[in-house]
Formats: C-alpha cells, sequence, structure tokens
C-alpha cells in the first residue's frame, strides 16, 4: 500500500513560526502549507482539505485587532476545527478559553513558552501517524467484512462513525458554546450582533452532519446484507 501524502495547515502570522514548524514537519509524506487567518485557512480547505490544522496565536488576530478576546478565541479555534483536528499553540490563557475543544478530543493545546516548538511537532505527527492507523484498520475491515461475524462488523462501523462525525460535531459545539458563552456576557436576553453568522454556520454543519450520516447507514446497510448473503 503507497504512504498517502499529508496535509498540514498552519494558520499563523508569525514568519519565523511557520518556517521553523515547516522545517520540522516537512517530508515526502507531509506538505505543509501556510495561511494568515482562519478565513484564508477556509478558502484553502475548499481546495486541499487539511488533516491537520496547526493554529498559532497570531492566527486568531482579526484584521485591526491586535488581542484576541477569548471568544474570538474560541470562535477561530471552533471553526478550524470543523475542519480537521487541530493543534493549537498560543499563551496559556487561551487554554481554558477553548477548553470544551479540548475536552472533546477536537484538539490539542501547547503553551507558546520556552521550548514548545518541538512539542507542538511531536503532537501533530502522533495525530498522523493515528489517522494513518485508523484509516488502515477501516480499509482492512472493509475488505474482510463479508468474511466476519455481525458483531465484529458492528465494532468496525462504529470507528468509522467515530471518525466521520467528530469533525462537524465539534464545529456545531465550538459554536453553541461562543453564542451561549456571549449571551450569558450580555445577560440581557438578546443574541449577539453577529449571531446570525455562527448560526449559519451551525445548520451548514448539521446539514453536513446529516448527509455523513445518510451516506454512512448507506453503506453499513450494504455491508450487512452483503455479510447475511455470504
Amino acid at each position: 500500500m503507497n504512504t498517502p501524502i499529508r496535509h498540514v495547515l498552519l494558520v499563523s502570522r508569525d514568519p519565523a513560526f511557520s518556517a521553523a514548524c515547516a522545517k520540522e514537519l516537512e517530508s515526502d509524506a507531509v506538505r505543509v502549507e501556510t495561511s494568515g487567518s482562519a478565513e484564508e485557512a477556509r478558502d484553502f480547505a475548499a481546495v486541499v482539505p487539511p488533516d491537520i490544522i496547526v493554529l498559532e496565536e497570531t492566527g486568531l488576530l482579526r484584521p485591526g485587532s491586535d488581542v484576541p478576546t477569548g471568544a474570538q478565541a474560541l470562535e477561530v479555534a471552533a471553526r478550524l476545527a470543523a475542519l480537521a483536528p487541530l493543534v493549537v499553540v498560543a499563551t496559556a490563557e487561551r487554554q481554558s478559553q477553548i477548553g470544551g475543544l479540548l475536552a472533546t478530543g477536537a484538539a490539542d493545546f501547547v503553551a507558546r513558552a520556552g521550548e514548545f516548538l518541538p512539542v507542538a511537532c511531536s503532537l501533530v505527527e502522533r495525530r498522523l501517524r493515528l489517522l494513518t492507523e485508523q484509516e488502515s484498520a477501516v480499509a482492512q475491515a472493509s475488505q474482510s467484512s463479508a468474511h466476519r461475524t455481525s458483531p465484529e462488523v458492528e465494532e468496525d462501523f462504529g470507528e468509522v462513525l467515530r471518525h466521520e462525525l467528530n469533525n462537524p460535531l465539534t464545529g456545531i459545539l465550538g459554536n453553541a458554546e461562543l453564542l451561549l458563552a456571549e449571551v450569558r456576557r450580555r445577560n440581557d436576553g438578546r443574541l449577539p450582533q453577529d449571531a446570525l453568522r455562527r448560526l449559519e454556520t451551525i445548520t451548514d454543519l448539521a446539514v453536513r452532519l446529516r448527509e455523513t450520516v445518510r451516506r454512512l447507514s448507506q453503506d453499513w446497510e450494504a455491508r450487512h446484507d452483503h455479510a447475511r448473503s455470504a
């Protein structure tokens, strides 16, 4: 089996960080691209879907903004985590701001202090190894499902389900948490001004989730019918 080419997307406005990170990660099997913002990252991901995203502190900035707020940090991280697993490299205070994403396993966090770069790159490499192992297991299960018992096939389906549904669920969770945090902060019973955009994001992710469930259900039914007729 040929080794797949993996794509790592760096989201940072710090050229020194991007260059150092790319130098550590790039290889014959890993391609590294850089974008300066979440918006650029989403445009890039629409063309070349990343296998993992590294979000550095300066990638949280919006045009005209010097210091990202906690709500902004959560919003950016949630939007990117909906695209691919995330490794966040930022000041220590950001860890609590994206706690929901960390709790779901959709993101890892590295405090930008001391010798942080080797730690961040190690997390990226671990995520890529796990992805390769998972894809290999799913492929092997698909090839041999007709010769296995129903409980074993169901276990394989569970692995596929977790893999396919994690990213959109993470995006829905992150955006919902952001809306709730803003409503509680305002404490006036009204939705924040940009609530419509966030609700649209939640809706888009929910549609994506529905289509994924439909596709996986059809695949499961086909496998199950094949296993029963074998």
